[in-house]
């Protein structure tokens, strides 16, 4: 199989173990109960995405921005999930985070692992406070547009791409990418589409990486292989 040339990730739920940072966010902060209302009413068709973005958004005016990194940054990887990110960056892997949560949660894995390039919706910040207000900049089929135009730039073909994600909302990935990894599947047709399926984390993934060509052999942790040589 091909080395790989680019991995596009979610984060939510595929990298970090909470689903959702919105909600995560909403329940560390206490106001779940404020939020419920708005979740139904876009599950419903009711409201759309970015209305629900603004209105979530709205939920958290006036919290300090340094005070909500140090709550997200209490949300764990999943096991696996920083070895994995090492080993692509090793591999020189173009690494991209995509995901439909937003950049107080995206900027701190970029930074922490040098990543190449994220995407994610952008909460509005005055004067070291959110404002209540939300960009939205990953709307319906934005995983996929980002994706796309990536892949176009780089030049890099779908049999050279790595996408993983968790819920039907990285289906659209799924469509761009040759190598598809669902990580605890929310989503049936994402379970089906995938070419492997992690549970209940991504311990493994490396391994499986470098099993099928995908990766080098030493991309492998150090102890993974030392555990390898001892075997043969």
């Amino acid at each position: 199989m091909p080395p790989l040339r680019l991995a596009v990730l979610d984060v939510d739920g595929t990298l970090k173990q909470a689903e959702s940072a919105y909600q995560y966010l909403h329940e560390r902060l206490g106001v779940a109960h404020l939020a419920r209302p708005n979740r139904e009413l876009a599950l419903a068709g009711k409201i759309s995405y970015a209305e629900w973005l603004r209105r979530d958004a709205r939920l958290w005016t006036g919290q300090p921005v340094a005070y909500l990194q140090r709550l997200l940054a209490e949300n764990p990887y999943l096991p696996g999930a920083p070895e994995l990110l090492r080993a692509l960056k090793r591999a020189g892997v173009v690494v991209a985070l995509v995901s439909a949560g937003f950049t107080l949660n995206t900027d701190p894995i970029l930074a922490e692992f040098g990543l190449d390039y994220a995407l994610a919706n952008e909460l509005g910040v005055a004067d070291g406070v959110l404002d209540g207000t939300a960009i939205n900049r990953v709307p319906e089929g934005g995983k996929a547009a980002f994706a796309c135009a990536l892949m176009d730039r780089l030049g890099v073909p779908p049999e050279r791409t790595l996408a993983a994600g968790d819920t039907h909302g990285d289906l659209e990935l799924f469509e761009c990418a040759g190598v598809r990894m669902a990580v605890n599947p929310r989503s049936e047709r994402l379970r089906a589409l995938a070419d492997v399926v992690f549970e209940p984390d991504l311990v493994g993934a490396v391994a499986w990486l470098v099993a099928r060509g995908h990766l080098p052999g030493d991309a492998l942790p150090l102890a993974s292989a030392r555990r390898g040589r001892d075997a043969d």
